[in-house]
């Protein structure tokens, strides 16, 4: 091997290795073009990144749409209106019990549609 291959090798082992710490990094547009731009060079020669990076980006579109879905009318209706039930039991000096039951519902605001 000539000290050009062993450099190429060395350079693109490093490339891997700092591709791998910044890929989430680079998909959310956290990290200077430029420095996207050599990883997208990088997984243009190295099989194993661009996996990686396909994996990663689908995952994150994944995480995306799922995050933008509204949840359905009625289960927004249940969540916005809490109900609270307390029951009291007490005994009277002759021994009786009375059982008081107080129901209270809220209806919270939650953000439109």
């Amino acid at each position: 091997m000539t000290e050009h291959e062993s450099t190429r090798r060395e350079r693109a082992a490093q490339d891997a290795r700092d591709m791998r710490f910044g890929l989430e990094e680079a998909l959310d547009g956290e990290l200077p073009r430029e420095t996207v731009e050599r990883m997208r060079r990088h997984t243009d020669d190295c099989p194993e990144c661009a996996d990686e990076w396909e994996l990663v980006r689908r995952m994150k579109e994944l995480v995306r749409r799922s995050c933008a879905d509204r949840a359905p009318s009625d289960l927004r209706e249940r969540i916005a209106v809490q109900c609270r039930t307390v029951t009291v039991t007490r005994t009277g000096p002759d021994g009786s019990t009375v059982q008081v039951t107080r129901s209270t519902t809220t209806r919270r605001t939650l953000p439109p549609e």
